[in-house]
């Protein structure tokens, strides 16, 4: 079995390691632009089943270089370069993941979706957005979902914090994955899913108080734009009404966006033309050091895990009003046994796309075409996670009598 990363930073690197370590995979090709960042990571990976290679992701005839003979291609890059390599891949034979849409997120994934017949015509499939979120808390809103005769809501809630003594007084902005992206997302009016038609609203907006399992507790969330109110909705049926996400709100990159930090005009500056974006992702720090950062805090035992996940869905069973709230349950401890594992206390997306990848990779997912995370049967796919040290999945069931 032959698995194809593109994109060696914070994400691809630690599932191209995941995979080296894994007796079933038998070639994993690790390749990007950078060939210092494909050097760091083989260093570190230190697999002989490991080769790196560097191709240029905008490129397909490059694409097609490095794909041939790859049973799975997996999109670590800029979701800028989403269909290139997802059309790539589908030309190679090779099947497809990626981690997140490009904007405008729904128009994109349509565009997408209306090639899965050819995907399925190949035999293929391409499975979009698979992380953690989204990723895993689509595959828990189709877990809760298939409990319930019909479902009227679905509400996805995630939360974090660092540790409060720890914490530095002056923090510097690095979200610990790709910057740009995660800056611009706040930059998006947010999409809610309402009565069959999908409404926008005033980024930062839609703020309420969460209480999530403990020890996360109450949180402070707000409104974003997020992939999983583009699928679920297409995917889930039973008459879904209403679906939204809400997240902890990112309020450094809200001042950064609120002073003209996140603008792709260019503006003039002493004579020269700059973007402002541009000049901020050169001064911010590259999300494979910040989590290089958090992981020596975790080896120093200065770091704790305040982080939560939920997706609560709402609907009838057997007559009755019934709501299931599904969460992962991943503690402090799982977090080190990433680290002593995967090298990584950055387990969050990568540990679900491999896992992914290697149900692709071994024929576990029967389902072909173009689909979205919770296409994929949820129960075999959270064991395997568990499996893999993502934690333990808990169930919350309340039922309230009709009228």
């Amino acid at each position: 079995m032959k698995i194809c990363v593109i994109g060696a930073g914070a994400q691809g690197s630690v599932i191209a390691r995941i995979l080296a370590e894994d007796p079933e995979i038998d070639i994993v090709v690790l390749a990007n632009i950078n060939t210092q960042l494909l050097q760091r990571a083989a260093k570190k990976i230190d697999s002989s089943k490991l080769t790196t290679e560097r191709v240029d992701a905008g490129n397909p005839d490059d694409l097609a270089r490095v794909l041939k003979g790859a049973d799975v291609t997996v999109n670590a890059t800029l979701p800028n370069y989403n269909l290139t390599i997802f059309h790539s891949a589908l030309k190679s034979g090779a099947n497809y993941i990626d981690f997140a849409e490009d904007w405008p997120l729904r128009e994109k994934f349509l565009e997408q979706l209306e090639t899965s017949d050819k995907w399925k015509k190949a035999g293929l499939t391409a499975v979009k957005h698979q992380g953690i979120t989204p990723g895993v808390t689509n595959v828990l809103a189709r877990y809760a979902a298939d409990q319930l005769d019909k479902v009227e809501e679905i509400h996805i809630r995630t939360a974090w914090r660092g540790s409060s003594e720890e914490e530095k007084m002056v923090p510097t902005w690095s979200p610990g994955w790709s910057v740009e992206t995660a800056l611009l997302e706040w930059t998006a009016e947010p999409i809610v899913y309402e009565n069959g038609e999908y409404k926008r609203y005033p980024p930062f907006s839609g703020f309420e108080t969460h209480t999530f399992p403990e020890p996360m507790g109450p949180a402070t969330v707000c409104w974003l734009e997020h992939e999983e109110i583009v699928t679920l909705p297409h995917f889930i049926g039973k008459g879904l009404k209403y679906a939204d996400i809400k997240m902890s709100p990112d309020i450094i990159a809200g001042i950064l966006i609120n002073i003209g930090l996140a603008g792709t005009e260019s503006i003039e500056v002493e004579g020269a033309k700059v973007k402002p974006l541009d000049v901020l992702l050169k001064l911010a720090k590259p999300a494979i050091e910040e989590v290089e950062e958090r992981k020596k805090a975790f080896e120093d035992q200065a770091a704790e895990l305040h982080s939560c996940l939920a997706v609560q869905v709402k609907g009838e069973k057997a007559g009755q009003k019934v709501e299931e709230y599904a969460y992962p349950k991943i503690s402090e401890s799982d977090v080190r046994e990433w680290l002593r594992r995967y090298g990584t206390t950055n387990g969050w997306v990568p540990i679900p796309a491999a896992t992914t990848a290697k149900m692709l990779a071994k024929g576990e997912i029967q389902i072909k075409g173009v689909i979205a995370p919770e296409c994929l049967e949820p129960e075999p796919f959270l064991r395997k996670l568990s499996e893999m040290g993502m934690g333990t999945f808990q169930r919350i069931i309340r039922k309230q009598v009709v009228g």
